[in-house]
């Protein structure tokens, strides 16, 4: 949610207090360093990506010690953000997977954004459907809706999952992940993860990346798809990688030679610059705590804010539970608001945000946050 004319910036970036772009503070020095390198090597990098940077974003998400890394079975692949990697995954699949399992189901959160649903359709899928994610009434998650869906899903099929950053903000509890993995499990089902902004919801990597490395544990082979936009404040540099977890090496390797393939038509090579901050932010142990302090205190930030705004419209009056605001995670929060509701808050108070309700808490500051919550309090007070 910005206070200006919609869709000039991306609504996944992340802002400071001062309203501009929030950019953790060793990837400024590391990123000076890097330009200003007189045996800077400005070569391409390989169709893969940056060997360091795939080896530190593959052990990023799933853990250093796990068993996937240790017995040489996981691997990632560079890609232009967490979109390349859905697309070279989901023609990956197209090509292999699906043709495995005849004309496979690809099932999207009902909540995702509406490239996903095109990006399947491109690389050929064409049994696409969604399952139910939240729950407009209690505005959280729709837990008896999703695992009915996912049971009533054919067998083998792709189940794609927004782990970290999920458009809602709602967050899945670890009882709710075993839940999943279990009906996943039972009906030999392919999860595609989608990782962004690791570190934001809770200020803990570990946290944010339960989901995944549980299910590595679990003995899944999986496909997951992360960003370093949000979460390393490289918003231009298009930093993503595909990372895969497979039963065996041998499997990997071959899996990963289809992946170059597919990456060397789609963009030849990836950028460099951004892979190498990232890399070395995490090689470098004095480099990584100094991001991971700024991660903690930017996703402190974001629930003091959550809190301000429940408490606030509580104060005004505002005739409605807001406690979802505060149980809700991330960059992103569900209001709740109607698709009226949001026109007039464009038409009458130039409040740009989604038609569902949707805005980047981020976007908040002491500036405008009191001119926002008095406009939703006025919208909301107008009966339906």
């Amino acid at each position: 949610m910005m206070f200006r004319p919609p869709c000039t910036k991306e609504p996944t970036v992340c802002m400071s207090d001062y309203g501009h772009l929030w950019i953790p503070s060793p990837v400024e020095k590391i990123y000076l360093q890097i330009i200003n390198d007189p045996t800077r090597n400005f070569e391409p990098l390989p169709v893969a990506g940056a060997t360091e940077f795939n080896r530190s974003a593959t052990e990023f998400i799933i853990g250093k010690d796990s068993l996937a890394i240790i017995e040489n079975r996981a691997c990632s692949i560079q890609t232009l953000g967490s979109t390349g990697a859905l697309w070279i995954g989901a023609d990956f699949l197209s090509r292999w997977y699906q043709s495995d399992h005849n004309k496979a189901t690809v099932c999207i959160p009902s909540v995702a954004p509406g490239k996903h649903k095109w990006i399947f359709e491109d690389s050929g899928f064409t049994n696409i459907c969604a399952y139910r994610f939240l729950d407009p009434k209690t505005k959280g998650l729709a837990l008896p809706e999703m695992l009915e869906d996912l049971e009533n899903a054919p067998d083998f099929s792709i189940i794609v999952l927004q782990a970290s950053c999920n458009p809602t903000g709602i967050h899945i509890p670890k009882s709710v992940w075993v839940q999943i993995a279990d009906i996943m499990k039972r009906k030999k089902m392919f999860p595609f993860f989608i990782m962004k902004a690791v570190g934001l919801n809770s200020g803990y990597v570990e946290k944010d990346a339960w989901s995944v490395r549980f299910f590595v544990s679990e003995g899944f082979e999986l496909f997951c798809a992360q960003s370093f936009s949000a979460n390393f404040g490289l918003y231009g540099e298009r930093v993503g990688c595909l990372t895969v977890v497979i039963k065996t090496n041998e499997v990997l390797l071959g899996v990963c030679s289809q992946l170059e393939i597919l990456a060397r038509s789609k963009w030849s090579a990836p950028p460099a610059v951004g892979a190498r901050i990232v890399a070395t932010i995490l090689n470098n142990s004095f480099f990584y705590a100094e991001w991971k302090e700024s991660i903690k205190e930017a996703a402190k930030r974001l629930m003091i804010i959550r809190e301000k705004m429940k408490g606030k419209l509580r104060l005004l009056g505002t005739l409605q539970s807001w406690e979802h605001i505060t149980n809700q995670t991330g960059l992103f929060s569900y209001t709740g608001l109607t698709c009226v509701q949001v026109r007039l808050l464009i038409k009458k108070y130039h409040i740009y945000l989604h038609e569902n309700g949707l805005i980047n808490i981020s976007s908040l500051n002491d500036s405008n946050l009191a001119y926002l919550l008095q406009s939703i309090h006025e919208v909301s007070s107008i009966p339906q």
